[in-house]
């Protein structure tokens, strides 16, 4: 069994995620569905409206990519193949390639609630339908997440577990950025999408360990 067990900070730390991760739903979701422009959004804009055509663009394109919707479901198929074949681990890679589903219908049906219209059109980098909240953002919020934790419970290592912690954060990150950068989401819909990835996570790997326990439990 790898690294797994949570110390008492640790709870306490996912415990304040979950509650930030409530607040900004609620906030950027009323905002959203208000009149007129959030005020971080009209501070945000202007600091990407020269991005355009630059290196920067170029390069965010391509991180861009790694939330893709292609991209993701490959990443969660090989990875589930990969826990349940070398890991021996089935409910692992059945709840990563469904959890990236759950994202998908979770971030559909939000969108088509909310309404709100992108503030451009972009085709080349998915860029088209509705805006808030970003699907990238929060899609790739699940994958990555869950991939990292069901990789990091298999870690003997606690150093290795905490690398693939930052590797994972740094890439999540970095791909909501670039739906902001590229101006096809505002700064609230990439943050929201952020937010609500959180709580897919959390109900996800709820329902993973109550799957294992009631498995582990059960007569064989």
């Amino acid at each position: 069994m790898g690294v797994q067990s949570m110390t008492k900070k640790q709870r306490y730390f996912v415990a304040a995620m979950l509650v930030l991760a409530s607040l900004s739903v609620i906030l950027f979701t009323f905002q959203a569905t208000s009149e007129g422009t959030p005020i971080l959004d009209r501070w945000a804009s202007p600091f990407v409206s020269e991005v355009e055509g630059t290196a920067v663009e170029s390069m965010f394109r391509w991180i861009t990519e790694l939330g893709s919707s292609w991209f993701l479901y490959t990443i969660a198929i090989i990875a589930g193949l990969i826990l349940w074949i070398y890991y021996k681990d089935s409910i692992a890679g059945i709840m990563l390639v469904s959890g990236v589903a759950a994202g998908y219908g979770a971030n559909f049906a939000i969108k088509h609630l909310v309404q709100r219209e992108r503030p451009r059109i972009l085709e080349s980098v998915d860029g088209t339908g509705l805006s808030y909240p970003s699907g990238h953002a929060m899609v790739s919020m699940v994958t990555y997440s869950l991939l990292v934790y069901f990789l990091m419970i298999q870690m003997k290592s606690m150093k290795a577990a905490i690398w693939i912690i930052a590797l994972g954060l740094i890439l999540v990150l970095l791909i909501g950025f670039s739906r902001y950068v590229l101006r096809v989401h505002y700064l609230t819909d990439v943050i929201a999408g952020f937010s609500f990835g959180i709580l897919v996570v959390v109900v996800w790997l709820s329902l993973y360990h109550r799957w294992k326990r009631r498995r582990e439990s059960s007569p064989t």
